[in-house]
């Protein structure tokens, strides 16, 4: 089953900042599941996050 990560364990999970983690999102760089105002991120998200994006492709 998979686990559904908050902010604050997905960004010790990465061993980032929150501040970076909201900062991701905002520009794209990780994929995330919203419900209603809840943000939450799956493994899957969490192992996209240090591969290339659309975002950061140049």
């Amino acid at each position: 089953m998979a686990r559904d990560y908050t902010y604050a364990e997905a960004a010790a999970k990465l061993r980032i900042a929150e501040t970076t983690l909201r900062r991701w999102v905002s520009k794209g760089r990780i994929s995330c599941h919203r419900v209603g105002r809840l943000v939450r991120f799956t493994d899957e998200d969490l192992d996209s996050a240090y591969k290339p994006s659309p975002a950061t492709r140049r």
